[in-house]
């Protein structure tokens, strides 16, 4: 979906250089997840269970 690729592109470009081991792997682990989950978290509004999943996906919402 071209809505998660702008999403996920922008977090790359702008976040995860500076990103700690825990964070990049947590945003690896989160693109483990199936594209419905994701999409669901990301443009739907639902909160993953996971509270680190939470936390990249907050952190992805607010990517400038």
């Amino acid at each position: 979906m071209k809505e998660l690729d702008i999403l996920l592109v922008r977090y790359v470009r702008e976040r995860l250089p500076a990103a700690s081991t825990s964070e990049r792997d947590v945003f690896a682990e989160f693109l483990e997840l199936p594209d419905p989950d994701i999409a669901r978290y990301l443009l739907a509004g639902d909160v993953p269970d996971d509270p680190r999943h939470a936390a990249l996906c907050r952190a992805l919402l607010r990517a400038d």
